[in-house]
Parts: structure tokens; sequence; C-alpha cells
């Protein structure tokens, strides 16, 4: 019998997660794709069977990030972002459903790492000059996050299911971390969007992508409580140590000290 996968990875309820703006991704499946604008990470998959299939999803995914990208103001980012959200985690899981079917695991996992390493270098280039050093800072911070949250995930795959008596607390963290994973890879594609684009970003927009970006501390954090319910943190055991007669002589001569000093005060 095939082992079932961890919950906390299985696709959400769309329903449930749209109203929340984002149809909810598993942990695996969304990570996977972190980075894939990166341009060597997109030639690569390009050249894969499927290729006309990936590139008519991918230039969805850009037709979506150029709305966004389109905001002049913060509010008129927000209601594109809740407009275009939807489409864009729709396409987002049928990219990340091809690369299974057509791209080998241990590329896909390859390509990941090889993401972090190309996106962060993106912004070290990039970052200050487009979008000042405190946004580039943030998506460097993300992308380091994002590294982190992704150990977690191995980890937890490898930890395998939860027990029934857990399996609710785990999907209500698989639908969080669902939302916060979406929600900062929106933020940070709209980033890599910019610079593949040639593209500048107001700064009232630039502040609400800034922000986004900061729910991949969330996502971290959601991850690392789904990890403990697999396996329980343990507090270390502390030896207690032996008091001999030494010990006790050597108390006994500090006390008569502090004794000593206080009466001469």
């Amino acid at each position: 019998m095939a082992k079932e996968p961890p919950l906390i990875f299985t696709i959400m309820n769309p329903a449930l997660a749209m109203e929340r703006q984002a149809a909810a991704v598993g942990l695996d499946k969304l990570l996977a794709l972190m980075g894939l604008p990166s341009k060597r990470s997109a030639d690569r998959l390009t050249e894969t069977a499927g290729a006309e299939v990936f590139e008519s999803i991918k230039k969805l995914l850009d037709d979506l990030l150029r709305q966004a990208l389109e905001a002049r103001t913060s509010q008129e980012f927000t209601s594109i972002r809740q407009q275009v959200l939807g489409d864009y985690v729709r396409s987002v899981r049928a990219l990340v459903d091809l690369m299974r079917m057509m791209v080998p695991k241990r590329v896909i996992e390859r390509l990941v790492w090889e993401s972090f390493s190309e996106l962060e270098a993106q912004f070290r280039e990039h970052g200050i000059d487009r979008f000042g050093a405190p946004v580039k800072d943030q998506a460097i911070f993300t992308i380091w996050s994002l590294g982190k949250t992704s150990d977690l995930i191995l980890r937890i795959v490898n930890a395998g299911s939860v027990p029934d008596s857990m399996r609710e607390a785990d999907a209500k963290l698989a639908s969080e971390f669902a939302f916060c994973t979406v929600w900062t890879q929106f933020h940070l594609d709209c980033l890599t969007a910019a610079i593949r684009f040639d593209k500048s970003i107001q700064l009232e927009v630039l502040d609400q992508i800034q922000d986004g970006l900061r729910a991949a501390v969330n996502a971290y954090g959601l991850a690392r409580r789904g990890l403990d319910l697999r396996i329980p943190p343990t507090e270390p055991q502390l030896n207690r140590p032996e008091w001999d007669d030494e010990d006790q002589a050597l108390l006994a001569s500090s006390m008569h000290d502090m004794e000593v000093e206080t009466e001469t005060i």
C-alpha cells in the first residue's frame, strides 16, 4: 500500500482558501517553485518535454505580475492583487504539477537550491538601485527564510504523517502555511518580475510588497510547528551534580564571609 502523504502537504480546499484571497497549495508543492522566475532555472525547464505548455503557463504568470506592477498607488495595488491572486495561484499549481510529471525529482530539488542562490544574487546586484536598501535587505532575508523553511519541509516529509489525534491541528497549520507561502511568493515574484521587465515600482506599492514579504517569517514558524507535531521537541536533561563534603564546606565558608561583610556595612 502506498504511504499516505503528510496532510500538511496536501492540496487544501480551494473554496476555503479563496476566502483569504488565495487557493491553498501544499507546502512541498509551493516551495518547489520558489525562485523559478530566475532565468537560468526557467531556461532549463523549457528544455524538457512539455516545454510549450510550460511556456504558456509562465507567460500567464508574467501577465498577472505585469498587471500588479502597473499599480500607481497602494490602494490600486491592493485591488489588482485581489483580482489576480486566484489565477496566479492556480497557474503556480499547474506549473508545479507539470514539473512533477516531466522533471525528475532530483533535478527539481537541485533547481530549487540553485534558484535560491540565483535570487539572492539578483537582489544583491540590482536590489539597491531598483528598490532601495530596505526592500533589498527584506528580499534577501525572505529568500534566506525560504531556504530555512525548505530544510524543515524535507524533515517533515521524512517524518511522515501525524497521529490521527493531531490531524485536525496539522490541517489548520497546513491551511495557514499555504496562505503565507502564497502571499510571500506573489510579492517576491513582483520584485523579480520588475527586474526582468525593467519596470519601476511606485514607493507606495513598494511598501505593500515589502510588507507582503514578511509573511515568510510566519511560514517558517508554521512549518516549525508542523515538524514539532511529528517530532516533539525534547527538553535537555540536566544531570544533577553530586554534592559532597567539600562542596558543603565551600558553601559554609561562603555564607560566613557574606555574614561578616554584612555586619561591617
